[in-house]
Parts: C-alpha cells; structure tokens; sequence
C-alpha cells in the first residue's frame, strides 16, 4: 500500500544497529525516498519496509509498539513510575490514520498527516502505551538520544500527557527511568497543536558497549480525554555529549494572511567531532516561498545574534492565504555529514473581511469620505469604526465577537496613531492622554482580539481609544467586557457597538473635564454599549427574532461611578441608546423585529 514512497513517519528508517566505525546515527527523517542519504556507517535502506497493517512492525527492523494494557489501573499516572516490562501486553499500531483530531482508539498511531508521525495516546484499555527502540552499542560511549514530541491533537481535548524516557540493557526486565528526558506535559489546549518539545540526553554509562540496549518512550492514560503526542525527529549518537539534531518554531506562530512571522531553527551542534558548517534549509511552498529556502544565522534576515546557532528567515505571509495549519518541514546537516530534520507549524488566518462587523447594521451611515470628517468610515479586519475628526474618539465601534477571535496572543500595549487617517487630520497619539487623569479605553477590547498578534495590536490604534475615567474602564465596562467572553465560551456569537456620547467626564484629577490634549480629544460624557446574543451559527442575521437576548447599558464617565458596581445597575433599553446618540441600531433587521427587541431591557 505505501511500497517507496515518501516516508509517512520515522519508522520506516528504524533498524538494529551494526557499527563499521567510531560513530552511529540513527536520523529518522521524512526524505523523498527510502533511499539511505549518507550516514558515516554502512547500511542497506533499500529494503526498509513501512507500516501497512495494523498491529505488525514486521517491516521495521528495530522498534515495536505496545498498547501497555494494565501496566497501570489508574489515570493520571506518571510514566516516570511505570518500569515494568511491557512487551507481554498487545503489540499495537493503527496503521494508515489521517485525522488526530478524530480518530479516538488510544494507543500507538501511524498518522499520515501533512508532517508524518507515529504518536501515542493513552485510553482505558492502553494504560501505557509506548514505543521500545533496540540499539547495538558496542564499541560505543556516551550514548545521547534526541527526540522532538509533539502535540499534535487540535481537538477540544486538553489532557496533561506526561512522556518518559527510559532504558534497559537486554531485551527483559525493567527499565530505567532518564529523569532528565521527562515531559511533564507534551499538549496545550483545547484545540490548539502546536507545541514541540525537544528532548536531548545522554544515556548513563550502564548503556555504554553493549550488545543490546532497549530505549523505550512512554505515555499513560490521563485524567479526562487524552491527546495523541507524535514521537518524532529522532537522532541516536555514541562518542559523543549529543547528536545533531534541531527545533523548529514560528514567532508569532499564529497569523493573519499579509502579515510577518519570524521562522527559527535552533540547533544543537554534534560532538565529537563537532559539528561544523552547518546548514539549515526549509520548504517554505505552504506560505508561498521555495522548497529549499536557507536560514540564516548571521544577524540578517530576522536572525537577531550571529552565530548563536539559532538559524532564521523573515517571511510575509501571502494576503490571499486561507486559514489553516502550515507545516514546513526543515533540513539541517553538517559537513560532517550528519542530518536531522525538524518541523515549523504556524497557524494561519485568511484576512477578515470587515463586514463581518457590520452584519446587523451601519448605525449612522457612516460613509470612508474626507467630506464626511464627523462620520467617517473606518473598516479594519478586527472592527469597525465611525470616527469624529473634531472630537478625536469615535462615534462608535462595532465589531463580532465569537471563538474564532479568542487564542494565545499576549497583550501587545502598543498604543499608536492610526496612519489610516486621511492626510491633514490629526492623529491621537498614546502620548496624548497623559496626566489627563482619563485611561486609554478601549471600545474593542484586546482581549476580545487574542487569535493573533496582529489582531491584538490593531486594538491599540488610538482611532478605538477614548477617555474614560478608571473607575468606569477598570470597574463595570471591563466587567461587562469579560462577561460577554463568558457568553462566547457558553456558545454563543456576539455583535458589539459601543462608543462614548455627550462631553465632559470626571477623571481621577477631580473636577469635569471637556477635552484633552490641548482640545483634540473630547471626553464623553457617558460611556454606552449595545450587544446581541444569539447562539452559535450561520446566516446570523436571519436567525436574530423577537426572543433574541439583547444588553445595552449607559455608564456615566465619572469616577465616582464606583469601580465595584456591577456592570447590571446600568442596563437600559436599546431605544434608550438610540435616544441618546441619535443612531439607528439593527437596522439590518426588518422593523418589526426592532421593535420587539429594541424596547426590552436585559434582566438576566
């Protein structure tokens, strides 16, 4: 079924070990053959099998999978106390899988993914499964193992999946544990599979010039569902403190379409001898670059120090790339002659189209045109804005808010003018608010923008900035924020606006102020927002009705407003919104349902 062809996991190259020299390599590696590239010791490849069949390693010389029934009864057990021998437990593998994510039957997997791996999962029938390595080392010393795990399950699993390294010499007995190598938990989550952990060792002197010495790597069932974690990358080395081998990571390793990631290999050199004239090639096709793109580690090209064997490249990724996982597989060899390989995923997002934010309605006609300075539109892939020129803030921000925008991405704080202003008006600066007694508020809020780093930044343009007094921003308006990501996280969608009215708040210098930074930036009276609720779904505007849930609140923008009071004393209606600020609402939705939703005021 998979006779040479393009290795679908390492186990096609794994064999038990003969020497002809003062150093073995064992480099499990994708290549585009089965055909041996050169290794300083002799050995014939051509006849490596693969995986076909469940449950038969015949066609791997070398290494076999055990689904560890009973080594273990209880969940949640460190591996690291697990020493027993398991060969007398079912051999196993599930040969031929596609999907992480879905494919449930725990154990030893073959996964035929975007980047090959066999993984491991530990279930209520595989209390332990593993994978037992057998290496000849004689002749040998200073044994050193690397390995890269990886997480590869993007379901909503969020398991702790310990992993162990462990060895024996012979073929019986227990094993014992390599503390050094051990994973406390080699996933994240839910839905995320990204991490790679490397592990790097060297064996104690026990396994030094030894006929037969048995590593085995080992996970166990966890508390709750388990995640599948690949073993993968593995290079073996004797005469030496550490073989060849490399991590690959992507900063940020989640990105909008059109914008940077740094992409990095750190290396560690082999020894004995030492590595020299290193390289390091990816295929960069998958975010449209070239099959053989070299990094670099010389301080150019997003490289940050020369010569601290962290090879990078800058790239940008295409704006017209789909969302999706990228995986880019990577090359490093020495002039040694050794090799390793190791993977870089990065999780890309296709550009938002800014009218995702205004399905339910543009509230003042708002219109991108230097003639309209007091209603200008300013759509970005995060929100939209209706921006006043004269006052400095907006008339309102709107934007949509579900589980699609909610990730990793740290909060950037990188308050800064919006260039996108026409020429000729002024543009806030972060510097603007300062000592004016009013925080830089937020009406998207960041963190309601954590898929990527670019979306958290876009949150930080002054153009979705106004002065609010602390105890409003810091007491209900970030309650009310939060509590609209609980709504999300219970499985609803939600459509925002929000925006600051009137002139003249009360700040934490005391009194009533009416503008700042020298009259640019007016401070709104009252802070508003309007939400609508509706579970999640499609065609969104077709599925709001009379028994949609909708908040709409008014706060004053007052210190004295009370940072503790709960965000609930403030509700009103969305008529009373509109009354306030002159704006048309859901306007998307037919008059008739308007007027069974916009009167309601929220009581839950």
């Amino acid at each position: 079924m998979m006779s040479n062809k393009y290795l679908r996991s390492f186990l096609g190259f794994f064999c038990l070990v003969v020497f002809v020299s003062s150093y073995f390599h064992i480099s499990i590696a994708a290549r585009a053959d089965t055909t041996a590239q050169p290794l300083p010791f002799s050995q014939d490849w051509s006849n490596v099998g693969l995986i076909t069949v469940n449950n038969d390693w015949s066609n791997v010389p070398g290494i076999i999978g055990y689904r560890g029934d009973d080594l273990t009864t209880a969940t949640g057990v460190d591996p690291q106390t697990i020493l027993a021998d398991g060969s007398g437990t079912p051999i196993n593998v599930n040969a031929n899988q596609t999907n992480p994510d879905t494919f449930t039957t725990g154990g030893v997997t073959e996964f035929e993914i975007t980047n090959p791996v066999v993984a491991l999962q530990g279930s209520g029938t595989a209390d332990a499964p593993h994978i037992v390595i057998s290496v000849n080392t004689t002749g040998q010393n200073n044994i050193a193992v690397a390995y890269n795990v990886r997480d590869i399950d993007g379901s909503t699993d969020n398991a702790v999946q310990p992993v162990a390294l462990q060895y024996r010499i012979g073929g019986s007995g227990n094993y014992t544990n390599i503390p050094a190598a051990f994973i406390s938990d080699a996933t994240t989550g839910p839905s995320l599979a990204t991490l790679i952990t490397p592990v790097n060792v060297v064996l104690p002197a026990a396994a030094d010039n030894q006929p037969l010495v048995q590593l085995r790597v080992i996970t166990t069932n966890a508390v709750g569902n388990d995640e599948w974690v690949g073993i993968d990358n593995i290079n073996i080395g004797g005469g030496g403190t550490g073989a060849l081998s490399g991590n690959g990571a992507a900063n940020p390793n989640q990105v909008n379409a059109g914008s940077l990631t740094v992409l990095t290999v750190t290396v560690t050199p082999a020894t004995n001898p030492a590595s020299t004239g290193i390289t390091v090639i990816g295929n960069t096709t998958s975010i449209g670059g070239t099959a053989n793109q070299q990094f670099f580690d010389d301080g150019t090209n997003g490289d940050q120090t020369a010569g601290d064997n962290i090879f990078s490249f800058l790239t940008t990724i295409p704006a017209n790339a789909s969302t999706g996982v990228r995986n880019i597989p990577v090359s490093i060899a020495d002039a040694q002659n050794r090799t390793a390989t190791t993977n870089i995923s990065l999780t890309v997002f296709a550009a938002p189209d800014p009218n995702e934010h205004l399905v339910l309605g543009n509230p003042s006609n708002a219109v991108t045109d230097v003639n309209q300075p007091f209603n200008y539109l300013l759509p970005k892939p995060q929100y939209v804005v209706s921006y006043h020129r004269d006052r400095g803030i907006p008339n309102w921000v709107s934007w949509h808010l579900d589980s699609t925008w909610l990730g990793t991405a740290p909060r950037q704080d990188d308050f800064r003018p919006d260039p996108s202003l026409p020429d000729g008006w002024y543009r806030v600066t972060e510097f603007d608010y300062q000592q004016s007694g009013f925080d830089r508020g937020h009406h998207t809020p960041s963190a309601d923008r954590t898929r990527t780093i670019a979306d958290n930044s876009a949150t930080f343009l002054m153009t979705n900035i106004m002065p609010q007094a602390p105890a409003n921003n810091q007491g209900p308006w970030e309650e009310l924020e939060s509590y609209c990501r609980t709504l999300v996280n219970q499985g609803n969608e939600l459509y925002i606006i929000a925006g600051g009215a009137g002139t003249g708040g009360s700040g934490s210098n005391g009194g009533i102020t009416n503008t700042i930074a020298g009259g640019k930036v007016t401070v709104p009276a009252v802070t508003w927002k309007v939400i609508v609720v509706i579970p999640n779904g499609d065609n969104d505007l077709q599925r709001v009705d009379k028994t949609t849930r909708t908040i709409a609140v008014i706060m004053p923008n007052r210190q004295d407003i009370g940072i503790n009071t709960p965000w609930r004393n403030f509700r009103v209606s969305i008529r009373a919104v509109e009354a306030l600020t002159g704006f048309d609402f859901l306007s998307n939705i037919s008059r008739r349902r308007q007027l069974l939703i916009e009167r309601r005021i929220d009581t839950q």
